[in-house]
């Protein structure tokens, strides 16, 4: 069989903007140019290619975040995001680079020491062939919300949570999802049925008129992430893996540069939205969350890139967007030539 191929992508430095509370990391820690010692072989990437993805002719991609150590190999590695949802590519990609990678550790005054920390972003190639399009990361006019999830949830069960069914659908020309099929199941074929019949009755993907004519037929992966309604966990309301789907120009952020904080000279702020999410992606009802430094604007501009910002419909881990509350942190910096002309 034909070794799968794997796309390497190492980021150092986080998004500015992010929907999900994800926790801060010391960038400290982060390795500026992290030098590779070794990579995974292609045979070693053949051997950790989730089967059930290999057998269905699935691609997919990975996000970790590893620790280097001092002896240059990677240990505690964090899965932040994975696509398509509960297939096993994220658990690939630890397994991947703990047993295959190496890399050079940080230095502090030139001496070697560990605890450095390294982005890694994966994608699986899956060298299947297939006569079809297969759409992984697919645009949604609409999804199901919390209430059509959570009035799926046997009442009976209690120990399947959180229960991940994802499903290879048929695209039809209006859309529409249909002869779904299943890809993965944690819940034991408990929900395997419900989940078919909601993915083909409430998804709907967002097509231009040459678009429906091209991908017709074509196979969509969807992932549904259930959660127990009763649990603490299935009764809030959060975005942890939103796909943004509108991209805000670098010039637009720097428009909405506070004019007061320019003015004091200060160069660089945060500002947090706190907004609801509409059923199309957009965020509405948004309030001034907190802002760094206070009382320099930094709130007020946060609200106004906020107003421009939409998401995906269905997260990337398989869960609703409307309804949920988010905060959504933008970073502002001013180049020394931008706050001199700020201020004239």
């Amino acid at each position: 069989m034909r070794a799968p191929a794997l796309f390497l992508t190492l980021w150092t430095a986080s998004f500015a903007m992010s929907g999900a509370a994800a926790g801060a990391e010391d960038p400290e820690l982060l390795i500026a140019k992290p030098e590779w010692l070794r990579r995974p072989t292609g045979e070693e990437i053949t051997r950790q290619f989730p089967s059930q993805a290999l057998d269905r002719s699935v691609s997919g991609r990975a996000e970790i975040f590893c620790t280097v150590r001092i002896d240059t190999s990677l240990e505690a590695c964090d899965l932040t995001s994975e696509w398509p949802y509960g297939m096993g590519f994220g658990q690939a990609a630890v397994r991947m680079f703990v047993k295959g990678g190496r890399v050079r550790p940080r230095t502090v005054e030139g001496k070697p020491v560990g605890n450095g920390r390294i982005r890694i972003s994966v994608r699986f190639i899956n060298p299947t062939p297939s006569a079809r399009y297969v759409i992984m990361s697919p645009i949604w006019d609409s999804a199901p919300d919390f209430e059509a999830m959570e009035a799926l949830w046997p009442m009976e069960s209690s120990t399947i949570s959180p229960a991940t069914v994802v499903l290879r659908c048929s695209l039809a020309a209006s859309g529409r999802l249909r002869d779904c099929s299943i890809g993965a199941d944690s819940s034991g074929g408990v929900l395997r049925s419900r989940a078919r019949t909601l993915a083909q009755e409430q998804f709907r993907m967002r097509m231009t008129t040459e678009e429906a004519q091209k991908y017709v037929n074509s196979d969509v992966i969807v992932p549904l992430t259930f959660l127990d309604p009763a649990s603490p966990e299935g009764q809030k309301r959060t975005v942890n893996a939103p796909q943004w789907i509108t991209s805000i120009n670098p010039e637009k952020i720097l428009s909405v540069f506070p004019a007061q904080a320019a003015e004091a000279g200060i160069m660089a702020g945060r500002g947090t939205a706190d907004c609801l999410v509409a059923p199309d992606g957009k965020l509405t009802d948004c309030k001034v969350g907190r802002e760094s430094p206070a009382g320099m604007g930094f709130g007020t501009s946060a609200l106004a890139i906020a107003g421009l910002m939409q998401m995906n419909p269905w997260s990337t881990d398989g869960r609703p967007v409307a309804g949920a509350r988010i905060r959504l942190p933008i970073d502002f910096n001013l180049s020394p030539e931008d706050g001199a002309a700020a201020s004239d």
